[in-house]
């Protein structure tokens, strides 16, 4: 008899038998995608077949190989699924929010290019990328539209300060539709923070503005391919912006007047953020607030940290459960 996954359709809804009955075909395999499930488990995000063979770190993978796997993951109750999601634990809720989010995500969309749109339009920016939740095709009712921005070389700072009182004018400061927390310059672009939830951030951001330089950024960041070999470059929906306003001001700022306002915003903000967050906060590269010339990443509450912590727990806790030592392969 074949079964549903063997034939390709990932629509399996579930087997009963006992955990630890059938054994596991492929144990390496097998821990690659329990790995991925667990990690997207941290933010309770189910996933469809595909995106677990296209998440996971297994490089060569042969499409029938991966269907035989997680039928032994099923049959041994390792994970579970509903409507063509899969899940760790038995809460089917996850894939219903994962669908309202899906669906509001598409909508956010609108928002995000014509936003995008805007910030190609200020001086000096080179790349506007969707980040975060969004980039992940996902958004609930309380999710920020995130931007990673690649600058020009010197002007990341006095980009970077346009950019905020924009927002603070003509938005009220909400970061609801306009969350720069992520500034690059295109004398930088490789990133030197390295691990699961870097990489992700990387492998699935949408290029909104500057496919080329988008491609570069990647070239730089080819360490992202030891977490996720199978992924290729995200398709975003390409925005132009004005170039004739920003080509203007940045003729007029292309010169020392442009040097001094950089240096000087450069100045202004490290020091109210020294204030704001106390002068023994060390700008470095796995701080939650980290900026230099180069490099301005805002990310409050830690939550890059607590994601990593989160992720790291759930793989013991499911090693303890299971006896199934996953993070070793």
């Amino acid at each position: 008899m074949v079964s549903a996954l063997q034939k390709g359709k990932c629509n399996h809804q579930g087997i009963v038998l006992k955990a630890g009955e059938g054994g596991l075909t492929n144990k390496a395999l097998a821990a690659s995608f329990l790995r991925t499930l667990l990690y997207f488990d941290v933010f309770s995000y189910p996933l469809t077949c595909d995106e677990i063979f296209n998440y996971s770190s297994w490089q060569n993978l042969d499409k029938n190989e991966g269907i035989k796997t997680l039928e032994n993951l099923l049959e041994n109750q390792f994970i579970n699924t509903h409507m063509g999601f899969y899940f760790l634990g038995e809460d089917s809720q996850k894939v219903s929010q994962r669908v309202a989010g899906n669906k509001l995500a598409v909508k956010r969309m609108k928002q995000a290019r014509f936003f995008s749109g805007i910030i190609a339009s200020f001086p000096f920016t080179r790349g506007v990328y969707i980040s975060g939740s969004l980039s992940k095709g996902y958004m609930d009712n309380e999710s920020d539209i995130d931007y990673f921005i690649l600058t020009s070389p010197g002007r990341l700072w006095l980009c970077r300060t346009m950019l905020v009182m924009f927002k603070k004018v003509f938005l009220l400061n909400s970061h609801k539709n306009f969350c720069i927390n992520y500034l690059v310059d295109t004398n930088n672009l490789e990133i030197k923070e390295r691990n699961i939830y870097t990489a992700t951030e990387v492998a699935l951001l949408l290029p909104m503005h500057n496919y080329r330089l988008f491609s570069e950024f990647l070239n730089a960041n080819s360490w992202v391919k030891d977490y996720y070999p199978r992924l290729s470059q995200g398709e975003g929906q390409p925005v132009k912006g004005f170039p004739f306003v920003k080509k203007v001001l940045e003729i007029i700022l292309d010169n020392r007047l442009g040097d001094f306002l950089d240096n000087y915003f450069f100045r202004v903000t490290t020091k109210f953020w020294q204030n704001k967050h106390g002068k023994n906060e060390v700008s470095k590269p796995d701080s939650e607030l980290f900026w230099n010339k180069h490099v301005s990443q805002y990310n409050p509450g830690h939550f890059r940290m607590n994601v990593l912590k989160r992720f790291r727990k759930k793989l013991d806790d499911f090693e303890a459960q299971y006896g199934f030592v996953v993070s070793e392969y």
